[in-house]
């Protein structure tokens, strides 16, 4: 990553740690069957600053992706889901995404999301049909 804009440059920092505190956070869900709502919370908020910084700079690819990955924290948060190996895998390979959008953050807006974007709305759309 190469850039001249400062405000970029903290961006970029400050979502390179967040992403690391996601990915922890996952993983550390998945090994969990009845998690602290610490976690939970820690994990969302995470997301929720990633998504609020791509905002702010119109990274909408990195915004779409931290969006969905936040709606799906904010379901398992208010209990309308339970975390399972296939949502969280679907999240960590999100992850793994936007790490490539911020490493190439000049260049992120032509990148595909499309299959990430489909994968995170299945997670959704599952969770939203149990009963």
């Amino acid at each position: 990553m190469v850039t001249n804009d400062p405000v970029l440059a903290v961006f970029v920092e400050e979502t390179v740690e967040r992403l690391a505190s996601l990915e922890s956070g996952l993983l550390k869900l998945e090994e969990c069957d009845d998690c602290d709502d610490t976690l939970v919370h820690g994990i969302f908020r995470d997301a929720h600053s990633v998504k609020a910084g791509a905002n702010l700079l119109k990274l909408k690819n990195i915004e779409s992706l931290s969006h969905k990955l936040e709606n799906i924290f904010e379901m398992i948060r208010k209990g309308r889901m339970k975390p399972n190996d296939q949502a969280i895998t679907v999240m960590l390979e999100t992850v793994d995404k936007l790490r490539e959008l911020v490493d190439h953050i000049d260049e992120s807006e032509s990148f595909s999301i499309r299959l990430y974007e489909a994968m995170l709305n299945m997670v959704i759309q599952k969770a939203e049909e149990k009963p």
